[in-house]
């Protein structure tokens, strides 16, 4: 915890080299969850001209003593403060440091650093908790080699992990056992990682295309061994798509995972031992959706990536965490669209960009991909870092085309290897392969905001074309380069052109031959979203539904659906009368015809949720929003009863396996039992509880308790006994409980204040925090109610929180940044509950710069 005094402001124009760097350490950990004693040997090399003070970060430590080539240190010779260890004049420009200092793993509730979860101890250290395990230079361009020692009873620590090769372990002496760790490549203190404690080993292997032999192990909690085939399986199939698609191979003997049930993030990149989240490692056909599966198969692969974009050529500086994870997050969507279906996990990818990315970048937490300042790093690991700085790394493939973006990847990863470096030498990297600069492709790291491309048209009568503008009004201070993938059809759906434009700066102009009679073409604009963008264009109702219908790029024909329905939202708010559903019927009753893929299918069905018509239109009266939602859904359901009770039934025999025909099964069903309980003579009820008690899949099973919840359904209590009374023993599970009860419908603050008081829910633990009070807080029908009631709820969960987990506590408070959006005395009602956070007097850093910026925009 720090003090509500105002925290340093971190600059990008303030970044220089440190003084001092400490190329090789050797750590020692004498093991205890009480009080753990830490030593720290490191070479120490001076990294400037004319040698200077010293400084090693230290958070929460307790200091023990200080050597400079082992002689103890006079105590004028250096100081301890609440931040760090300062040595005034270092013994000359190379010499040996060592520092000593106790720690409390089990008192560290905030899970950075070195905490205890469970049975072991573990460390999560991305992107300062190494300072709260040990003194040290805790910068990413401090490159270190490490020798780990680890010492512990073996009674509590039979196992005891850290990165690299396991060099010796020696037999018990007085009760205690060693082992010594040696990770040969150099990295940065953010990447070392120890576990310790009572685990359950598996073990697989994996032969790289050289030859070698590469033991993979993952290591999990008593009883739970049974669940980490599909993460096997995905491992194998992530290096050697990496090998395949771009010639790298694992450079380790070992690779290690190790599911945590306690965890900040996903996973973490550590080399060589992969520490992730419980719940995107284990899994069953049981108590895993096809969600999950997916899930795991992509974050295993995202942090697997990492062992070269990340760990091998790492980041200078943390302005540049988009360069290891945007260009990582690109690579693990690479993966998994070859891995399943492309089409798919494009629509996936686009509809959570467009949810999550793009009011970020609307509100006060907006920020460039690579932000100008922070004060508390952790606040940045956002989704516009990840998932718009992928983007911006699949525009840049677009534009080099995929065979040069593997040669510049390439290139920039043996240039740059065993370096911490910018996204500069990435793009120079880039062009370099490309053979040519790429104008304006580095604004897309400077500018905030999601641009808002505007499309003109007008016909040209001496060259009988029509002319398309396509601007971007905001960009000539700070021009972008776009790729836009287009198509032009007449109007009876026919394709009349396709084609792919770079467009460089604000302002193109795209020429299209005039359809018959002189008609205006009908054009798709950047197809499959080839350019984070935002399109704002002159389509009529009657166009929208063609392209919807004909569109033969399945991502775009996706997208065209949803706006004609977004489309049909507007008019029924702005006409407030019976706006017809003739055309959104007229297309389900056409694909009803269609012999389209079953996963497409499913998705192609799906309504768009309620955030995601509010967010679409800007309109922020969700129960105005929900109540037409509701009558467009039962009027479908009455139109197609027949149709989908067809589709349930041809898909309602499934096996728990995960093959694409399968998932496809499974999603189809769910779809159609979906639009069935919206019938508002509520028929198939009993239908749904029959599923669930049936189920022999997750995703089977946790769809009807779902769906029973959000149409409110008399059955609904009795489904969500069932659910608990089959799964209450297993935490991972019960995860989805909790949140299924809260994410949907009016409310539900009650309903929360019940669940917490649960005997299986803690605030100690982020997937139960996360599961319930952010459920609720993206439930906006009951976080956005018009009394405050659900605003001041999640305010003092904040407060709480911030003694627990800091980090937890201000990803929570994110959720308040739409509120300034919101209708009626809601603005101030937030205004006021974020004040009294704000005021708490041990505000941590982390939960203090997100809700000043948030107050800021109220």
């Amino acid at each position: 915890m720090t003090s509500s005094s105002p925290s340093p402001v971190h600059s990008i124009e303030d970044y220089s080299p440190n003084l001092w760097v400490t190329p090789k350490v050797h750590l020692r950990f004498d093991l205890d969850p009480h009080l753990t004693v830490v030593r720290a040997d490191y070479d120490v090399q001076l990294n400037g001209n004319v040698p200077g003070p010293l400084f090693l970060h230290g958070e929460n430590l307790e200091f023990l003593s200080l050597r400079l080539n082992g002689a103890v240190a006079h105590p004028n010779e250096f100081r301890v403060t609440d931040l760090g260890l300062e040595i005034f004049q270092p013994p000359g420009e190379s010499f040996q440091l060592t520092v000593e200092n106790r720690i409390c793993p089990n008192q560290n509730t905030s899970l950075e650093g070195l905490y205890q979860s469970g049975s072991m101890l573990c460390t999560q250290n991305e992107p300062e908790g190494f300072r709260k395990i040990v003194y040290s230079i805790d910068r990413p361009d401090n490159m270190m080699r490490f020798t780990v020692t680890i010492s512990g009873d073996p009674t509590y620590f039979p196992v005891m992990l850290s990165n690299g090769n396991l060099v010796s372990e020696g037999v018990p002496v007085e009760g205690k056992k060693e082992v010594v760790w040696e990770d040969p490549f150099p990295k940065p203190s953010y990447l070392f990682a120890l576990v310790a404690g009572e685990l359950v080993e598996t073990t697989d292997g994996f032969v790289t295309k050289s030859g070698r032999n590469v033991t993979l192990k993952i290591f999990v909690e008593k009883g739970n061994e049974g669940k980490v085939g599909f993460a096997f399986d995905s491992l194998k199939k992530a290096m050697k798509w990496d090998e395949d698609t771009f010639g790298l191979e694992y450079d380790l003997d070992l690779f290690m995972i190790v599911a945590v049930e306690d965890f900040n993030m996903g996973a973490m990149e550590n080399k060589g031992l992969n520490l992730f989240n419980a719940k995107l490692v284990l899994a069953d056909k049981k108590s895993a959706t096809d969600e999950t599966f997916e899930s795991i198969m992509a974050v295993i692969g995202h942090e697997y990536f990492h062992n070269y974009t990340g760990n091998r050529v790492t980041l200078r500086n943390w302005f540049n965490l988009t360069l290891k994870e945007g260009l990582t997050v690109f690579r693990d969507q690479w993966f998994t669209e070859d891995m399943t279906d492309p089409h798919v996990k494009r629509i996936k990818d686009i509809l959570f960009l467009k949810e999550y990315q793009f009011p970020e970048d609307q509100g006060p937490m907006a920020h460039p991909i690579l932000p100008k300042s922070y004060t508390e790093m952790n606040n940045f690991y956002t989704v516009t870092v990840y998932e718009k700085g992928a983007e911006v790394i699949r525009l840049l493939s677009e534009i080099v085309g995929r065979d040069v973006f593997k040669k510049g990847l390439n290139l920039y990863l043996t240039r740059y290897d065993g370096q911490g470096v910018t996204f500069e030498e990435f793009v120079s990297s880039m062009e370099e392969a490309y053979g040519s600069p790429i104008p304006h492709i580095r604004g897309w790291y400077h500018r905030s905001g999601t641009p808002e491309i505007k499309v003109t048209e007008e016909f040209d009568p001496k060259t009988k074309e029509w002319v398309f503008t396509i601007s971007d009004p905001k960009g000539e201070g700070q021009p972008l380069v776009f790729v836009n993938s287009y198509a032009a059809f007449d109007q009876k759906g026919n394709v009349l052109d396709v084609g792919k434009r770079i467009q460089y700066g604000h302002v193109d102009q795209v020429r299209v031959l005039q359809t018959k009679e002189g008609n205006k073409p009908i054009l798709s604009w950047f197809r499959s979203l080839s350019s984070p963008v935002q399109i704002q264009s002159n389509l009529t109702k009657e166009e929208i539904r063609i392209l919807a219908e004909k569109e033969p790029d399945g991502v775009s024909r996706f997208f065209a659906f949803q706006n004609l329905i977004f489309s049909w939202f507007a008019r029924a708010l702005s006409e407030n009368a019976n706006e017809s559903l003739s055309d959104i019927l007229e297309i389900f009753s056409s694909s009803f015809k269609k012999n389209l893929d079953k996963t497409y299918f499913s998705f192609y069905l799906g309504f768009p949720s309620l955030s995601q018509i509010s967010e679409h239109l800007q309109v922020y009266d969700y129960v105005r929003l929900n109540q037409l939602r509701n009558e467009a859904l039962g009027t479908i359901s009455k139109s197609f009863t027949k149709e989908f009770q067809f589709l349930y039934e041809e898909n309602r025999k499934t096996i728990p396996m995960q093959t694409k025909e399968e998932i496809g099964k499974r999603r189809l069903k769910n779809i159609a039992l979906y639009y069935l309980l919206h019938d508002p003579n509520r028929g198939f009820e009993q239908l749904a509880v029959s599923q669930q008690r049936e189920a022999k899949h997750m995703s089977e099973e946790i769809s009807p308790l779902r769906y029973l919840i959000e149409v409110n359904s008399k059955e609904k209590e009795n489904v969500i006994s069932l659910f608990y009374d089959r799964w209450k023993t297993d935490a991972l599970v019960l995860d989805v409980w909790f949140a299924a009860q809260v994410s949907s419908g009016e409310r539900k603050s009650s309903v929360v204040e019940s669940l917490e008081s649960h005997v299986k829910f803690t605030q100690k633990n982020p997937n139960k925090v996360r599961s319930l009070y952010f459920s609720f807080a993206r439930n906006p029908l009951s976080f956005h109610e018009e009394t405050g009631a659900g605003y001041k709820l999640i305010a003092e969960r904040i407060k709480q929180l911030n003694g627990i987990n800091p980090q937890i506590a201000a990803g929570l408070a994110k959720l308040f940044a739409q509120t300034s959006k919101q209708k009626g005395d809601l603005p101030k009602i937030a205004k006021r509950e974020l004040e009294g956070i704000q005021n708490l007097p041990q505000i941590s850093k982390d939960l203090g710069e997100v809700v000043g910026k948030i107050i800021q925009s109220l």
